[in-house]
């Protein structure tokens, strides 16, 4: 009996060895790994919270920069060098509606692309200067403008696919559409990056990605370094969000294949246009000639400033200091019009008093023309296929913008030629 006994007590540790332990140990780690989830997301929580939380000043509270300054700031590899070697990428935006933002950005990209050349391919022949227009407005006001409506539907749209960082690694060559509206001249050396309104629901989702990482990866990397094994790729939801546009931008294919980036943002601080402006070389921002729409302009300002310079002033929470203003235009101006200097000194007033100085194209004015109306949702009135005398007015209006514009990107040293 004894021995009977010994040999059924060894088979039931060793069935508790085999059986028991690996459960136990499963489930202490998973009780681990929902400490250490909850950990981090309180970490992560609580940084976002001091970057908004507000302060006192002089017996008022004063509301806090905002969580897109929330430490910590995790750039792309070499981020300043590449921002400083890249291909110009202009961002169109304000953050007041209903101020001709994308017809400008259409009307830009259809001159630089109908109206300048480029010798970087080979020095000794003009080539079509090749643009990149991207819709980052869920509104999609600009795709309606660019590419067909079966393309604009489609979900996921490339925009949301974007925003998200799944066009990275040069996916963005492939993935960006020929213009395909009707009624335009061809070929247009623009290639676009449409939107739909599924880019609002992936803002969303890629912010919380952000703000609350669920993901292994931290525990995982800790115990891979603690065995001196390779670090395994981070989940794109463990990237910071802010720089995702940036890396994809920045890719080497991207700045081979494209000479000038415009982005169409979206008139609210939400997780594309903080992209854009972490992606971005240059600033241009439009603006009717109302005073509301002088406000928005100083406010908005006021806004990439503090991003820009960082609001402590030393710079470490600086998230996209290489973005330089080009200048204010005014756009939709009506016409006949008296004499503008006076509105145009009071704007100018404005942006001097804001935190990031830049100047008014004053002999560059956009009016209010009928093939604007007349193009709207449909294409881009600057490339209609017409000769007719009000788009033949409108065109000469937007080169005057464009020349000027091209000016300030340093189009002669790029090897741009103007046809």
């Amino acid at each position: 009996m004894s021995v009977l006994y010994e040999l059924w007590g060894s088979l039931v540790v060793k069935v508790v060895a085999t059986i028991i332990s690996p459960i136990l140990l499963a489930l202490l780690y998973y009780l681990f790994r929902r400490l250490y989830r909850a950990f981090q997301a309180l970490r992560f929580a609580e940084a976002a919270l001091a970057a908004v939380a507000r302060r006192q000043e002089h017996d008022l509270w004063v509301e806090g920069p905002g969580f897109w300054l929330k430490p910590a700031i995790v750039r792309p590899a070499n981020y300043d060098l590449r921002m400083q070697a890249s291909i110009p990428i202009m961002m169109i935006a304000t953050l007041k509606g209903g101020v001709g933002k994308t017809t400008l950005s259409a009307s830009l990209a259809a001159h630089f692309a109908m109206r300048w050349t480029q010798r970087r391919q080979d020095p000794n022949t003009d080539q079509p200067l090749r643009v990149l227009l991207i819709d980052q407005d869920f509104q999609a006001s600009l795709s309606t403008m660019t590419v067909s409506d079966q393309l604009r539907f489609r979900q996921p749209s490339k925009a949301n696919r974007l925003v998200s960082g799944e066009l990275g690694k040069g996916e963005i060559v492939g993935q960006a559409e020929p213009i395909t509206r009707d009624g335009m001249v061809a070929p247009l050396s623009i290639a676009t990056i449409p939107a739909y309104y599924d880019l609002a629901q992936a803002e969303n989702r890629t912010v919380i990605e952000w703000l609350l990482p669920l993901s292994d990866y931290a525990l995982l990397a800790r115990l891979l370094r603690l065995l001196r094994l390779r670090d395994p790729n981070p989940p794109r939801s463990l990237k910071d969000v802010r720089y995702l546009l940036a890396e994809a931008l920045l890719d080497p294919q991207v700045q081979a294949n494209f000479d000038l980036v415009i982005i169409d943002a979206p008139p609210r601080l939400t997780t594309s246009h903080i992209q854009a402006m972490c992606a971005s070389t240059d600033l241009l921002v439009p603006t009717i000639l109302d005073r509301l729409s002088f406000d928005a302009v100083g406010r908005y300002l006021n806004q990439v400033a503090i991003h820009k310079l960082d609001p402590l002033g030393g710079g470490s929470r600086a998230i996209c200091s290489h973005l330089k203003p080009v200048g204010v235009v005014c756009t939709i101006v009506p016409r006949p019009h008296g004499d503008l200097s006076g509105l145009l000194d009071e704007l100018q007033g404005g942006i001097d008093a804001s935190g990031l100085h830049t100047d008014i194209f004053r002999d560059c004015i956009i009016h209010h023309r009928p093939p604007y109306r007349d193009c709207a949702g449909d294409r881009i009135a600057y490339a209609a296929d017409t000769t007719a005398r009000p788009y033949e007015e409108l065109r000469t209006e937007v080169d005057s913008l464009g020349d000027a514009v091209a000016d300030k990107l340093g189009a002669k040293r790029r090897g741009w030629v103007r046809r």
